[in-house]
């Protein structure tokens, strides 16, 4: 996956593996210290924001884990606003939980476009 960046292919893989959202984060900056993980949150947003209007992710709040089984998907405004939000990136272990899940059309994410 040469042609998406670092930061793209961690969402790429924690989205396949239906992981929380405060998972990118940790997976990305290697630590558990959530202050390490308020800096990069803005460039995982971005991605996640963009990935989901292309049909690539689906972003869920819900009440138990996995969020997507039970839970409410959230996009547009709502999404955007969320994924804003500071506490929506914070580890927990009590609801809502937000995970992030990958779309049958994230498998074209896998090799690069046509020229």
């Amino acid at each position: 996956m040469d042609w998406l960046s670092e930061e793209e292919e961690c969402v790429l893989v924690n989205a396949r593996e239906m992981s929380p959202l405060w998972s990118v984060l940790a997976d990305w900056t290697g630590s558990e210290e959530e202050a390490d993980w308020v800096t990069v949150a803005p460039v995982f947003a971005e991605i996640i924001g963009r990935w989901e209007k292309a049909g690539y992710v689906e972003v869920y709040r819900g009440d138990e884990w996995p969020a997507h089984e039970g839970g409410e998907r959230v996009t547009g405004e709502a999404l955007e606003e969320m994924l804003r939000c500071p506490s929506t990136w914070e580890y927990r272990e009590i609801p809502p939980v937000i995970g992030l899940l990958a779309t049958a059309a994230s498998s074209a994410l896998s090799s690069p476009p046509s020229q």
